[in-house]
């Protein structure tokens, strides 16, 4: 079967998708990934071959210019967001169908806001699956509502190609939450094992010696740190501080973009760049972050307790999802002062508090899932009748 993988604009969509695609190749199957330029660089390095869609686009940047071309008053409406995602597809559609065209792939894999994908699905006949990226904002009313509006733009679009737009992008989710952290989203989905992918690194030889002090990570997401003009918005400094008065080792994992926002660090923090989270958090007493799905999902797998400082919907709804598993303490960005950071992280960390044996339950609650080979097969048997058959290409 040839499967092909569309992600837009944004490395951190694709990773989610990473061991899903090694999973595809490992039953036979043929796989591509369609990618706008930013991203095909951590499409090679995953290891799967990438097929440029689009003008080369770094969605940060597409957004940073979104918000200080709009009266911040306006910017956060829902017509922005559905500004952007449409423009997005728009941008993609058209390499996007002539690939399809031309390749014919029986199964196509979508990250949840790479909207082109289903126009290309409609032109060629192919099954539409939506790969969630953490709990499925699709079972939420904004996420849904994102869904109805985008599709109405792309009417015109597909209408181009010759074909009718869908009465829904999917109906068929591949879903890696655990059942603690799961929102019921419209249509069938796939219960899939959370298993990190976050990138290739190397991993340094303090990572694998037992730390004398509880190790938590520092890690901001490259969108909450890069794709606005709120500086507010990156936390990281006041973390640090906060956590130079606890007797705690901080490690800081960082890109290369969030290194020049930090300046200097001194003996707050061991600063790593590039390296996958997934590498340390083993030997992680806690982890501090905004709340993005990656790091919740890579803390959960490996049963680490989380305090979350979110900012954006999608961040607050993990917050909230997790919270409410009892795995961690959230701080609403409006008291995340020093003060305030290091009373919240003293509370994680205490003698006898819930949050590590809560995260210890939503580890084994995702190493009960259902396997990524199972979920291929899942997959599988919910296609039409010869669509499911491994390929040579």
């Amino acid at each position: 079967m040839r499967v092909l993988l569309t992600t837009a604009a944004w490395p951190s969509h694709y990773m989610f998708m990473v061991p899903l695609a090694w999973a595809f190749r490992s039953a036979g199957h043929e796989v591509r990934v369609a990618a706008q330029p930013h991203v095909v660089e951590s499409v090679l390095t995953s290891g799967l071959v990438a097929v440029p869609v689009g003008p080369d686009l770094d969605f940060a940047q597409l957004h940073r210019k979104f918000v200080a071309g709009t009266d911040p008053a306006l910017y956060r409406t829902r017509d922005a967001i559905i500004t952007i995602f449409h423009r997005v597809a728009e941008m993609m559609t058209p390499d996007l169908v002539a690939f399809a065209g031309s390749w014919r792939p029986q199964l196509i894999v979508r990250d949840p806001v790479a909207f082109a994908a289903s126009v290309a699905a409609e032109v060629v006949g192919a099954p539409l699956v939506r790969h969630a990226w953490g709990p499925d904002l699709y079972g939420t009313d904004p996420g849904k509502w994102l869904a109805h509006n985008v599709l109405e733009r792309l009417g015109p679009t597909y209408e181009l190609y010759g074909v009718s737009a869908p009465a829904a992008f999917d109906r068929l989710a591949v879903d890696p939450t655990p059942p603690s952290l799961r929102i019921d989203a419209p249509g069938e989905s796939v219960p899939m094992e959370y298993v990190p992918y976050n990138g290739p690194g190397v991993v340094p030889p303090w990572v694998l010696e037992p730390p004398s002090r509880p190790r938590v990570l520092v890690t901001w997401g490259t969108f909450t740190s890069t794709a606005t003009d709120q500086p507010e918005m990156f936390l990281v400094p006041k973390v640090l501080d906060a956590l130079a008065g606890l007797d705690v080792e901080a490690v800081l994992a960082v890109t290369a973009a969030e290194r020049e926002l930090l300046g200097d660090v001194g003996s707050r923090a061991r600063v790593v760049q590039d390296l996958p989270i997934h590498t340390v958090l083993p030997s992680c007493s806690a982890v501090i972050h905004h709340g993005g799905a990656t790091t919740v999902l890579s803390a959960a797998r490996f049963g680490v307790p989380q305090l979350t400082i979110p900012h954006l919907f999608e961040q607050r709804l993990n917050s909230d999802l997790l919270e409410a598993a009892g795995a961690c303490v959230q701080l609403k960005a409006e008291h995340a002062d020093v003060e305030g950071i290091r009373a919240a992280m003293t509370e994680l960390l205490r003698d006898g508090a819930p949050y590590a044996a809560a995260s210890r339950g939503l580890r084994e609650e995702i190493l009960a899932m259902p396997s990524l080979t199972e979920a291929v097969g899942r997959i599988e048997d919910r296609l039409p009748a010869g669509a499911g058959a491994a390929s040579d290409g």
